[in-house]
Parts: C-alpha cells; structure tokens; sequence
C-alpha cells in the first residue's frame, strides 16, 4: 500500500496528500502527516470528487424549505445522510465513503469549523498511536515469521545430521562385517593349516613303526591327508585405522601401530571431544571397553587392522 493510500484510509483529503507530498516533500508517514497539521489552513481544497465510490448528492429537507426564489442558501459543506458527519468537500466524503461505504450526501449551508490546536494535537496525537499500533503488529508478525523459519532451519537440520549419522553406522556395519570375514577366514586357514600338520605327522608315525616291525616301506600306505583347500598367507598388520564417532555425531579418523595400547586411543578421543567423561563402544561385534582395557594392544583387542568406535557421554558418574 502506498503512502497516499495509507494516509487516505486514515481519513485525510486527497489535496492534502498531494500537497504534503509534492509541495511538503514527505518521504513517509509522519513527515505527511506532520506537513498535514502545521499547513492545514495553506491547503487549497480540491476541485472535484473522485468518481468511485458513486456518491448521491440530494438536497437536504431543512435547506430546502428555507430557500426561496430571492436568496438561495449557499452550500458550504456535504453532510453523510447516513450517519450526519459533516464533510469539508467532495474529496473528504470520497474518502469518508471508503472508509465506511456510506453513499448517500447531501448539501448542507452548515460551515464545517476549523479544528482547534488542541483538537488537531489531539488527531495527531491518536494518528501516531495508530502508527504505532500497526508497528507492533507488523513486528509481532515478523517475529513470528522469523520463529517459523527458525523451527523450520532447525528441522530440516536435525534431518540432515540424522542421514549422516545413519550414513555412518552403515559404513561402520560394513567396515566391522568386513573384518569379521577376514578374521573368520583367516581362523579357517589357520585350521587347515593345523589338519595338513597332523596328517604329515600320523603318517611320518606309521611309516616309522613299520620299518622298525621289518616292514618293507614299500608296503606301508602313506597317510592320506585330508582334502583341504591351499591355505592362504596370513597377512600381517602393523598398523591399525580407527575410526570414531563423537558424541555430537563427527566423526574422527587415525591411523595407530597395531602394538599401541588402548589408553592412546583413549587420550586421543578425549582432547577430541571435550566434553563430560564418557565411555567407549563397538558397535559390531558389541562390547564395552573398560578401564582394564587399557593396558591391552589394539592388535589384542581384535582392532587391527581396522575398527570402528563410538563416543557415549556419561551424564550421572560418581566422582
């Protein structure tokens, strides 16, 4: 809505606006309204009303009977027949007829009086209370609309980190299922291995218990070894990659030597978080590390060559 249109809902002529922004140079709402109230009596009043709302001018009753045909009345002012206010010009009951959709005016000999200085600060003073009003509501309004959107902010955050954390308990699943294969694995190679140990040894024993009862070596079958696939290498792990996820949903990274102890480990998480004491967990397989754990290798805590944490604060410990 534009400054003219503002100051006509309020009940001012249209002259007024016109001069107090054209001649005044009002920039807003209280410069014009300011202009309004010290060059009042300055003001030329307008010529014609505007054509909307449609106004009906009929004579009024009183007036009439009192017109003769030597000497008419003169019209000095319009009067609302629907609620008697009177009205300076065509331009005040234009604005009179939007503010409360009255359309029916009459001429009226009545002078409307100039407001008095105390009447007009009293105006000024009930349009700046108005003015006020309406800043209250509108800054009601946008505090409102700024606590939407924070609520919305925060929602749309609180999702985000709730996709990435899942995002990281997938990663720690497959990195945790990942070495469990391997271990498995590497514990069936190792038992191949044993087996093919045993079948050479029963065999070297029963060929020597035949040569020694005068058996020809010949005659004495061979231990026949189990079928077991080729066992595979053992590899060996020097290092261990550690990956942690804090209490507030990071997620930090290092690489230790197979051969540290579990209070490194420990150290390091707890300059990362900085926060209450806390406890360590493995997610896969599930486990709890305690205080004895300390003293222990990260290759003795089954860590090596890779393993995921995660950060649980302590909110109630006893000191």
């Amino acid at each position: 809505m534009s400054l003219a249109e503002q100051l006509i809902e309020m009940g001012f002529q249209k002259d007024q606006i016109d001069n107090a922004i054209n001649v005044g140079k009002a920039a807003n709402m209280e410069q014009a309204i300011d202009w309004i109230m010290t060059n009042e009596n300055k003001i030329a009043s307008g010529a014609a009303a505007s054509s909307e709302p449609v106004l009906n001018l009929s004579s009024s009753s009183s007036a009439a009977e009192e017109t003769t045909t030597e000497d008419q009345a003169e019209a000095n002012s319009l009067k609302c027949d629907e609620c008697g206010k009177l009205l300076k010009d065509a331009d005040a009951a234009t604005a009179h007829a939007m503010r409360t959709n009255h359309s029916s005016f009459s001429e009226c000999t009545e002078v409307l009086k100039p407001l008095t200085a105390e009447e007009k600060e009293e105006m000024k003073k009930k349009i700046q209370e108005r003015i006020v009003a309406r800043r209250k509501e509108q800054q009601v309004a946008d505090e409102k609309k700024a606590i939407e959107m924070e609520k919305k902010r925060i929602s749309e955050g609180k999702s985000l980190l709730e996709i990435k954390q899942k995002r990281e308990e997938e990663e720690m699943k497959k990195i945790a299922e990942a070495n469990r294969r391997e271990k498995i694995e590497t514990q069936l190679a190792k038992q191949r291995a044993i087996e093919q140990i045993e079948a050479d040894k029963r065999a070297r024993r029963e060929k020597a218990a035949a040569e020694k009862g005068g058996v020809t070596i010949g005659d004495v079958p061979t231990a026949k070894p189990q079928q077991v696939a080729a066992a595979q290498p053992t590899r060996q792990y020097d290092e261990c990659n550690l990956q942690v996820r804090l209490s507030d949903g990071s997620t930090i990274r290092q690489i230790f030597k197979a051969t540290d102890r579990f209070e490194k480990v420990f150290e390091w998480i707890r300059q990362a978080q900085h926060s209450d004491p806390f406890m360590l967990l493995q997610n896969y397989p599930k486990k709890e590390f305690q205080e004895s754990d300390n003293d222990k290798t990260l290759n003795e805590l089954g860590l090596v060559p890779s393993g995921s944490l995660m950060v649980k604060a302590l909110t109630h410990f006893q000191t």
